[in-house]
Formats: structure tokens, C-alpha cells, sequence
């Protein structure tokens, strides 16, 4: 069914990379969002006036809260689509994370403003009236608007959109805090319980919980979060899939907001090719990562000299010292420099997010290894940090 709307509502629905493409996901989405939860909204409002209901009330104005909510991201899902200018470089990809935040402050206020009303109605219990017609409007309410909260959501999936995943788990909790309210009327029928303060209560604790959980997941992607292991497994394939690159390192992955992804990289090739067609093939491997990731990247080439015994023999004693020292990932760039009375052993260490073992005991540690090999070795070593 999900792919149905897709192809039947948004054009060249598989290129997700275009920024077209996912104004068109976010478009249909906010569309459906807007259209399901004014429904809502109206008659929850106006049924729960009738019926004397804060949690039902509640429970609409949660609804308004989510037709607002895809107004928003509506909106910043078009201001993110405009392209580069001189004062934003990088595009501005970034507004959907903002307009989450937006979001997110809407959600809290409202939250927080119910909280107040249903402690009061706690506090001071009005009677309210049980209708099978509020129930059954209760249970058709649940199955829209948890099918309208599947479908977000694996459409912000699809497409790895914050802003829409958000939007449908924020409707899907609604689809909790219903079931509660339905609850709540079912046990006061029977039972004679006033409940209705306390599920309203319950309601605006689920209204804060999104709201919070929003800016928190909105705020991650704006500090900076690894790359998804999979980017990275299919960039190392190409840049390795050519003969002329040995190895990479130093790759790291940043984005300017969703669809708009930058890269930089080491290449290692050997020194003894023509650096002319290296840098040829060098342009090719950006232009692939272009064309099959829509990552733009920068590569810079390390020549090493892979027939250096000395060379050769080191990697071997560094890669066996490091296995015992916790926190260090690998090495790289190692390259061999001969003097009059000593010879220098540079090359880079790669830590992990987190290492506690202190950098002067992993430069012992590696150092003690090295003048093992040979007295007249020293190590100059540079610390780089794992981003992936």
C-alpha cells in the first residue's frame, strides 16, 4: 500500500537523493497529516465540550497540535529545497531540523498548558457524561490515525527524513493516548470512577514525552552524528574497487542537513605510478561517489612506498604493538624517513570515541616496540580521531 502512494503521489518516487523527491515525500505526508488530524481535532474538540471531557479535549487539541506540526514541516521542507547562495553555501538543507524544533516548542507549551487544566479538573472533579457514540468515534479515530502514523513513518524511513519520522511518531503515541482515554470512559461507565482528570493528565504527560524526545533527536543531528554504517561500507567499495588505490583512511563524512552530505578521504597509491593518470583516476572515484551516493568529495592522495623493507617490517611490529593498547583502532600514512644518526618512523594513530588510555603510554608502548626492532629508530607520531 505504501509504495502504491508513493508512486501515485510522488514523482521519480526512487530518487530519494533529489531534493525535488523528498519535498514531494514530505509534501504527501504533511498533506495526510493535515487533513487526518483537522478532522480529528474538530470533532474531539467539539465532542469533548459536549460530554464535559478535558482528556478527550485534550486529546483534539493534541490533534491541532499535529495539523500545526505538518503546517511546519511543510514549510521548512520548501525552504530546505532552495539552493546555495553567498550567504549559505552548503544549501539550506538544515531548516527541516529547525523546523522540528519549532515543533517541538509548540508540542511542550501545549503540553504543559493541558497538564495545568486536567490537575485542576484532579483537584476539582466535574461529572462527565458517557456516550457509546464518543467511544465508537474514540476507536475509528485510533485505526486513521494509526494508519496515517505507519505510513509517516515509513515514509520518513524511506526517504531518512528526521522531520517526518517525528511527525509520525508523534502520531502514533496520539494513537496510546487515545487508547487510554477510551479506557478511562469504559471504566468510569462501569465502574463509576471520575477518571477523566487523571487520563488527562496521562495524555499531557505523552504531549510533553514527544515534544521532549523531538528536540532530542533533532538536536543530534545538528551537533553531528556518524555517518550510517552502510554509507560507508559502499564508499570504501568504490574508492578500493579501483587496482591503483592500496588503501584509505582519514574518511570522513559530514552533513549540511538531509540530501546534502560532504566527504574527504586519504587515498594510498604507490609512489612509483604516474601521479597524472593517479589524479585521473582520483577525479573518477569523486565523480562515483557523486553519482551512486550523491556525496560530494575531496580526495587527497598519499604516495607510499611499498617495496620499503624497513617500511614493510614496521607495519608489522606497530600493528602487533597496538593490538594490546585498549582504545587505539589502527594506523596509517607510515612512512619511512632515513638520517645521518637516526631514522624516523612517522605515521598517524587512530583513536576511538572514548579512549582513556593516555597518549603518552601509547607512544611508550609503540615506541618501546620500534627500538626493539632497532635502536636508531624514532617514531613521530600524529593522533587522529575515529569519525566513522
Amino acid at each position: 500500500m505504501k509504495q502504491w502512494m508513493w508512486r501515485k503521489f510522488v514523482k521519480d518516487w526512487e530518487n530519494i537523493k533529489d531534493p525535488k523527491v523528498r519535498e514531494g515525500y514530505t509534501r504527501l505526508t504533511g498533506m495526510l497529516g493535515i487533513m487526518v488530524n483537522s478532522i480529528l481535532c474538530v470533532i474531539k474538540i467539539i465532542l469533548g465540550l459536549a460530554i464535559h471531557s478535558i482528556a478527550v479535549v485534550a486529546d483534539g487539541a493534541h490533534d491541532l497540535v499535529d495539523s500545526l506540526a505538518a503546517c511546519i514541516t511543510l514549510v521548512g521542507a520548501r525552504i530546505a529545497r532552495k539552493p546555495a547562495d553567498k550567504d549559505h553555501p552548503y544549501g539550506h538543507a538544515r531548516v527541516e531540523y529547525l523546523s522540528s524544533l519549532v515543533v517541538s516548542a509548540i508540542v511542550l507549551i501545549v503540553g504543559y498548558e493541558l497538564m495545568k487544566t486536567s490537575i485542576d479538573k484532579c483537584l476539582h472533579p466535574a461529572a462527565t457524561e458517557f456516550s457509546w457514540l464518543m467511544v465508537g468515534f474514540m476507536v475509528f479515530a485510533i485505526f486513521l490515525k494509526g494508519s496515517s502514523a505507519l505510513f509517516t513513518i515509513a515514509t520518513g524511513k524511506h526517504i531518512k527524513s528526521l522531520p517526518v519520522i517525528a511527525a509520525g511518531t508523534d502520531n502514533r503515541n496520539d494513537v496510546i493516548s487515545s487508547i487510554i482515554i477510551v479506557i478511562g470512559m469504559l471504566m468510569h461507565h462501569f465502574t463509576g470512577l471520575e477518571l477523566d482528570g487523571y487520563m488527562g493528565c496521562i495524555v499531557s504527560l505523552f504531549i510533553l514525552y514527544s515534544g521532549v524526545m523531538l528536540i532530542k533527536e533533532t538536536i543530534s543531528p545538528l551537533l553531528g552524528e556518524p555517518p550510517e554504517r552502510e554509507t560507508v561500507e559502499e564508499m570504501q567499495e568504490i574508492i578500493l574497487s579501483h587496482p591503483e588505490v592500496i588503501g584509505v583512511h582519514d574518511m570522513v563524512i559530514y552533513k549540511y542537513g538531509p540530501g546534502k552530505e560532504f566527504a574527504s578521504f586519504h587515498a594510498e597509491v604507490d609512489s612509483r605510478e604516474d601521479f597524472l593518470e593517479i589524479h585521473d583516476v582520483i577525479d573518477d572515484i569523486e565523480q562515483e561517489i557523486l553519482n551512486r551516493l550523491g556525496i560530494t568529495a575531496t580526495a587527497h592522495m598519499d604516495p607510499i612506498e611499498v617495496d620499503n623493507p624497513i617500511r614493510i617490517r614496521m607495519q608489522e611490529v606497530i600493528a602487533k604493538a597496538i593490538e594490546s593498547i585498549d582504545g587505539v583502532d589502527s594506523f596509517h600514512d607510515l612512512r619511512v624517513a632515513p638520517g645521518k644518526n637516526h631514522t624516523k618512523i612517522i605515521f598517524d594513530l587512530v583513536l576511538e570515541p572514548g579512549c582513556r588510555t593516555d597518549r603518552d603510554r601509547i607512544l611508550e608502548i609503540v615506541s618501546d616496540a620500534v627500538k626493539q626492532e632497532n635502536n636508531t629508530y624514532e617514531i613521530a607520531v600524529n593522533f587522529d580521531n575515529l569519525y566513522i
